[in-house]
């Protein structure tokens, strides 16, 4: 047997081209079923490279075979149905195999032939579904035999990549006479495209069991670069009442499939190694269904796991101290409305220790709050003393000692030593030094070198003490700090956006008046050849458009200039509402005034302040800010209450 009977088989036919420039090579008729084998075997043969071979595919022979089927079963007209229905493909014993009647022959140097559109072969990662990626070009024309040739580039693309051909091909011939009929209308492929040339059944994996504890995932102990911070433990796993806290995934089977290369896809057994029986109380609602298991939180408050095994919610918890030693920070979600008693009263002792983070909804504190502790809550409650360099969120606050940083809606201080306090509403006690900025500010007994902003009112009940200083400034009080920033921020925007605005719809409307006289004289010209009954050129109709689509830019642009001149017509008479509020604030002092006690009031658009210094024993029981004349303001001093 020679070498080319070897390569070539029992099936081989050999014919000669007579046509050929290549004499030397004969062109070889082959059936097998790894095409690209074979087109490398007979290349080597002939010393080619694979470049220099190309084949057409003569004939597709379909076979399959199961376990009742003793030989390969070549599927007909009538058989080939059976590869649409999924019941027969996803039979595990079912086996598929395709055979090729090729005529390998060499290429033509120099040969032109037509181009065929330019595309690529790809397929997901199961290999259930190959798709054509065709790429947008301008060099494709249409030819007669355009889409027949597409068709074969095709399958010769799948056949080199073991993909099954002439199998549910409607959605692949669809796609060709899409690309096609563009190629037939436009002259060119307008568009990139992609479309399925093969589809076989995707596999679904299996879900193994799995418990997901959801409100343990809550607990981060991260900071915002990734690290571990170690003081953040979970002492508390907080969750509001509807949240899924935790859920059994059950397992589910999966499902087989079928590639386009005709092989059966196995999927595996779930693996059950979690399932497990939760014990716990009514604050917990099971909801079930056939792909899992979730345990609902039916109140606000924190998970516990009790030693008996069953898990509740609570909201009252009581630690004799949180510490770095101890607890760790605490961070709840404040929804979940948790409330925490620290019952370390210790005068020589923190309740809260040094560096430690506390959020949650209510907290009482028996004693003190060291440095550099941060708590944020809805209610506080303070019983010792704060330090200078603890830092305080809440909306209401009571605080025994403060010399730290609170802010709050409502903060009560029984004596304030150095601190600083902003909010809305502001009680103190007794104040010997420190800042307090708020709207309305009441101080039973006020000492020396305490700071006082209010945008509404002071009101001093005893004063004692001399180097206070009270200022009257809406725009520096919580209640307007982050409004006044706001508004002067779009303000300044916005005047900066007018200016340009302005500029633009200036050159605008200038470009308008200089062509209105060119499109008046274009539009005569399309009436008159319309009159005539000619069709008018597209480049006269096409100045038309571009005039139209101007004029509605200057229209849409005058419009948004206007609407933005209103905006900023609000933003100042905000910015004066505010003003004026110094206007009806007030500083009342039930007491006798100490010399050296400055009185302020600040107008903040006009940077004019108005200061006064007390006199000893002086009475003046409440201070106002008057307008006189225009930019003439004065501080009026009563010696009566007002009404």
């Amino acid at each position: 047997m020679g070498l080319f009977d070897k390569i070539m088989g029992s099936v081989s036919e050999k014919k000669t081209d007579k046509n050929s420039k290549n004499p030397e090579f004969e062109s070889f008729i082959i059936e097998c079923e790894n095409v690209s084998q074979e087109v490398k075997r007979i290349a080597s043969a002939n010393s080619l490279s694979l470049s220099q071979l190309g084949f057409k595919v003569l004939k597709v022979r379909t076979l399959y075979k199961t376990s009742k089927d003793k030989e390969w079963v070549e599927a007909d007209e009538e058989k080939i149905k059976y590869f649409r229905d999924s019941d027969f493909l996803l039979n595990p014993e079912l086996k598929i195999k395709q055979t090729y009647k090729i005529d390998i022959f060499k290429k033509i140097d120099g040969l032109k032939i037509n181009p065929l559109p330019p595309m690529t072969i790809a397929g997901n990662k199961e290999l259930t579904k190959i798709i054509i990626n065709v790429r947008k070009n301008s060099a494709i024309q249409y030819f007669s035999k355009i889409e027949s040739q597409t068709i074969e580039k095709i399958e010769r693309k799948k056949i080199k990549a073991g993909i099954l051909v002439r199998i549910n091909d409607d959605l692949m011939i669809k796609g060709v006479k899409d690309i096609i009929s563009d190629i037939r209308v436009n002259g060119t492929i307008t568009k990139e495209s992609t479309f399925v040339v093969c589809e076989g059944i995707a596999s679904k994996k299996p879900i193994d069991d799995s418990f997901i504890y959801h409100y343990k995932k809550k607990s981060q102990n991260k900071d915002d670069q990734g690290r571990i911070d170690y003081s953040k433990r979970g002492f508390i796993l907080a969750v509001p009442k509807g949240d899924c806290i935790m859920e059994y995934i059950k397992p589910q089977k999966g499902t087989a499939g079928r590639d386009c290369r005709g092989k059966y896809i196995a999927v595996s057994e779930p693996k059950i190694e979690n399932e497990t029986v939760v014990k716990h109380t009514e604050n917990i609602i099971k909801k079930e269904d056939e792909e899992r298991i979730k345990y609902i939180a039916n109140r606000n408050g924190y998970v516990t796991h009790e030693s008996s095994g069953v898990y509740d919610i609570q909201e009252n918890m009581e630690v004799d101290e949180v510490s770095f030693k101890t607890t760790g920070s605490i961070e709840t979600d404040m929804s979940a409305e948790v409330k925490i008693n620290i019952t370390q009263s210790d005068v020589f002792k923190d309740a809260i220790g040094p560096g430690i983070n506390v959020q949650t909804y209510e907290l009482n504190i028996g004693g003190n709050v060291a440095s550099g502790a941060k708590i944020k809550t809805e209610k506080l409650h303070v019983g010792g003393q704060t330090h200078q360099t603890s830092i305080i969120e809440s909306k209401s606050a009571q605080i025994a000692i403060h010399r730290g940083l609170v802010t709050a809606d409502e903060v009560e201080i029984d004596r304030l030593e150095g601190g600083k306090i902003i909010g809305n509403i502001v009680h103190v006690k007794q104040a010997i030094g420190g800042e307090i900025i708020g709207k309305n500010i009441v101080i039973d007994e006020l000492s020396s070198n305490v700071s006082i902003t209010a945008s509404d009112t002071i009101e001093i009940k005893n004063l004692r003490g001399s180097n206070n200083k009270l200022l009257i400034d809406p725009s520096l009080t919580k209640e307007h700090t982050n409004n006044m920033e706001k508004i002067n921020k779009d303000k300044s925007k916005l005047s900066r956006n007018l200016k340009q605005t302005a500029k633009i719809l200036d050159e605008k409307k200038k470009t308008i008046e200089k062509t209105k006289s060119i499109v008046k004289m274009v539009q005569k010209k399309i009436l008159e050849l319309k009159s005539e009954g000619k069709n008018p050129p597209p480049a006269l109709l096409g100045k038309i458009n571009e005039f139209q689509v101007l004029v509605k830019d200057y229209n849409d642009l005058l419009k948004k200039y206007k609407d933005d001149k209103i905006k900023l017509k609000n933003m100042v008479e905000d910015l004066e509402r505010i003003q004026n509020k110094v206007f009806s604030a007030k500083i009342i002092n039930h007491s006798a005034w100490k010399e050296y006690n400055e009185i302020k009031f600040r107008l903040i658009s006009s940077s004019v302040e108005k200061i006064y210094n007390t006199k000893e024993n002086e009475i003046i029981r409440v201070m106002t800010l008057i307008q006189k004349n225009e930019g003439d303001y004065e501080i009026k001093k009563s010696m009566e209450y007002e009404k």
